[in-house]
């Protein structure tokens, strides 16, 4: 029975957590009266996030950024307004005989800042590192390109970051210590993504990461249609 009941509150947190990522659930309010007629009781009621209790006595909580309520700390509103959203970027190598590929998929609110990190690799196990060793072994180089821009929450890139690692690996992308990378979500399409992994487009706008860092070149994501116009292109010298 108890293991039910965790199952249970799992699912419901999921759900609901899913729902306010996607746009379904956009008010408080919404969020209360979706919680009600789950028969959830809520235990907290704070500025970006709630807490519920169901009726076996397990909680769950979800996380939202609805702007309903001010901030208490002015350095909050400065960090919300220069992260208005997050980057959906690729690193990709290939095997010189070009059956071989792996990738890492990744999401940065500060996309220039991010790149050096991975050109850098210098986090064994971390990050981007098994990819660079795999590229190293076949002796290629790691291109990066720049898929999207996501509006909102980290949360809700990490949606986007899910489905476009989904998209890689089906389209035959090997992606080294995936295992490390967390549990992502896999949603099965989102508003103006490709279904497929764009392979002549990614192709296209890949760059070998060296050259974007040393030459501090200007990358255009290919899928960014919510982009604000200042925002439209990542531009290395700022």
């Amino acid at each position: 029975m108890d293991r039910e009941a965790i199952e249970h509150a799992r699912r419901l947190k999921s759900t609901m957590q899913a729902a306010i990522d996607a746009g379904l659930i956009r008010t408080r309010q919404q969020l209360l009266a979706v919680a009600a007629s789950n028969d959830l009781s809520v235990t907290r009621n704070g500025r970006d996030y709630a807490g519920f209790l169901c009726k076996s006595g397990k909680r769950l909580r979800v996380r939202f950024d609805f702007k309903d309520r001010p901030p208490s700390d002015p350095e909050k509103i400065l960090r919300r307004t220069e992260t208005a959203g997050y980057w959906i970027y690729a690193l990709t190598a290939q095997s010189g005989d070009g059956m071989r590929k792996a990738c890492y998929i990744g999401q940065a609110a500060n996309l220039h800042k991010r790149l050096r990190e991975h050109f850098n690799h210098t986090r064994v196990g971390h990050s981007s590192y098994a990819l660079f060793e795999w590229a190293k072994h076949e002796q290629v180089e790691v291109r990066a390109a720049v898929l999207t821009w996501v509006a909102g929450t980290q949360s809700n890139a990490t949606f986007f970051e899910g489905y476009w690692l989904e998209r890689a690996l089906k389209a035959g992308f090997e992606a080294p210590d995936v295992h490390n990378w967390g549990r992502l979500p896999k949603p099965e399409s989102l508003p103006g993504q490709p279904m497929s992994w764009p392979v002549t487009e990614v192709q296209a706008k890949s760059i070998p990461l060296a050259e974007i860092i040393m030459k501090k070149l200007t990358l255009q994501p290919l899928y960014a249609k919510e982009a604000p116009p200042h925002q439209a292109e990542i531009d290395f010298d700022t």
